[in-house]
């Protein structure tokens, strides 16, 4: 009786831990890009947008690629700071204070959309127009964007229904 259990054990385990190790890497290959681009925004922020710390990086992909960061200025001012992804263009600087902060922005977000859950929130820039960037899914499954201004918190656009 102890042999079955120990043989069927190896029949069921074997497999199983080969899925779970499949699914390891197959997990960290697929972040591999994300984490290269975080790490070029990261480098290029502090290159080209004079900060003297860096609290969060974003990498926004819209219209355009845009590397985001937030963190201090030179004079100690809380401050968001968007750079194209390509280089050939001069940061963008704008005050935190009088904005809308990541956190300010979800409190709005979940008054918009009750109890979704977010799977991801990017600052970025579209147009000339700050924005906070949403993606989530619907009670549905289905995918949605929402874009909020960084300026003054109003809903920018709404992609619904993917």
């Amino acid at each position: 009786m102890r042999t079955n259990f120990k043989k069927w054990l190896l029949i069921i385990g074997i497999p199983l831990l080969l899925i779970a190790i499949i699914v390891a890497i197959m997990y960290n290959n697929a972040q591999k890009p994300y984490e290269k681009a975080r790490e070029a925004a990261l480098e290029q922020l502090q290159e080209k947008a004079s900060l003297s710390q860096i609290d969060d990086v974003y990498v926004y992909n819209g219209t355009k690629a845009y590397y985001t960061g937030t963190g201090k200025d030179e004079s100690g001012k809380d401050v968001a700071v968007w750079l194209q992804q390509n280089g050939k263009s001069d940061p963008i600087v704008q005050p935190l204070k009088g904005n809308v902060t990541e956190k300010e922005a979800r409190a709005l977000f979940k008054e918009e959309a009750g109890d979704a859950d977010i799977l991801s929130q990017t600052l970025g820039l579209e147009g000339k127009t700050p924005v906070w960037l949403f993606t989530f899914e619907n009670k549905n499954g289905r995918l949605n964007y929402y874009y909020l201004s960084f300026t003054d918190g109003t809903w920018w656009k709404k992609v619904e229904n993917i």
